[in-house]
């Protein structure tokens, strides 16, 4: 699936290989901008989504294992938050307000996966979960502004659906992962492409441009596609193998931080005070959530035998 070259074959490299993946993760929200300049949310979108599902579907070639997903319905909703929502949403936060603030917006994704889980996994909030839940909701209502409705808000509104179906589609796949013959693989791809078939639609409802196409727009359209979005799942999977995954997804922390700082330098976005405030509490939500995930797998992990890790094959 993955080069050897480029697989990861220890814990060492594991932490690398999740470093460089939060740094491009988080760059991802520049680039994204900068290539909106020369192109259309819409259809950029579908063309990006697009080239990753041909990467994802080579690497299943390249596998050589399960190609046919175990459920079409699970894909199919799966695919519907996950793909459509979130990543329609995603792009037309970034091209109608900044990318950083955006970035912030979309990573409340913990909050709402904990309110959608509840009634659909059965998941009871506990703990610091709930003033988590309660500070991330303080922080939405400083950064949105709903006494204050002009500027951005648009793009706002646009980071917290994504943010929504980001989680939904997180609580569909953790639902469907117990279905007898699952492959985490196969199920993405199918997710992804199914997910992609309305993005591919909505441009032909509306009047858009095509993509002013330059060796520029070429390099940062391969980075959102190629190497953010196939190649950062591709490696986001190998890493989990090494990591456990409590510890993988501190990396959620640093991506927005990334985003808003590059995106300050770069396009020089600004945030007003109430802004810095919101996004303070919601910092302050993601700790909570982060401790209280901690906590649970060191408790987890004190009960069980411990087991080597599993490299790619």
């Amino acid at each position: 699936m993955i080069p050897a070259r480029f697989r990861v074959h220890s814990q060492r490299g594991a932490y690398v290989a999740l470093a460089l993946l939060t740094l491009v993760w988080g760059l991802n929200w520049v680039v994204m901008k900068a290539a909106l300049a020369h192109a259309h949310a819409l259809v950029f979108n579908a063309e990006r989504t697009w080239a990753a599902v041909a990467v994802l579907f080579a690497a299943l070639v390249a596998r050589r294992g399960r190609m046919l997903p175990h459920s079409w319905r699970a894909v199919a909703v799966t695919g519907l938050f996950q793909t459509t929502v979130n990543f329609g949403a995603t792009m037309l936060a970034v091209a109608t307000g900044g990318a950083g603030k955006a970035s912030v917006l979309v990573f409340t994704m913990p909050f709402w996966t904990l309110l959608i889980a509840w009634p659909v996994l059965h998941e009871r909030i506990r703990g610091l979960q709930i003033p988590a839940i309660a500070f991330a909701f303080a922080g939405l209502v400083l950064v949105v502004a709903p006494w204050a409705w002009h500027g951005d808000i648009q793009s706002k509104l646009w980071a917290i659906l994504s943010g929504f179906g980001w989680a939904a589609g997180t609580v569909s796949l953790k639902h469907y992962q117990r279905d007898r013959g699952f492959d985490m693989l196969t199920f993405i791809t199918w997710q992804m492409a199914l997910g992609a078939l309305p993005l591919a639609a909505m441009p032909w409802f509306y009047d858009v441009t095509a993509t002013q196409w330059s060796t520029a727009q070429v390099a940062l359209f391969l980075y959102v596609s190629v190497i953010s979005s196939a190649g950062g799942f591709l490696i986001w999977m190998t890493v989990l193998r090494w990591l456990p995954a409590g510890t993988a997804s501190l990396n959620m922390f640093a991506i927005p931080v990334i985003a808003l700082v590059a995106s300050m330098a770069i396009f020089g976005e600004r945030l007003a005070p109430n802004e810095w405030q919101g996004i303070g509490l919601i910092g302050i939500g993601l700790a909570l959530i982060t401790a209280y995930a901690l906590v649970g797998a060191r408790r987890r992990a004190s009960l069980a035998e411990p087991t080597a890790p599993v490299p790619l094959d």
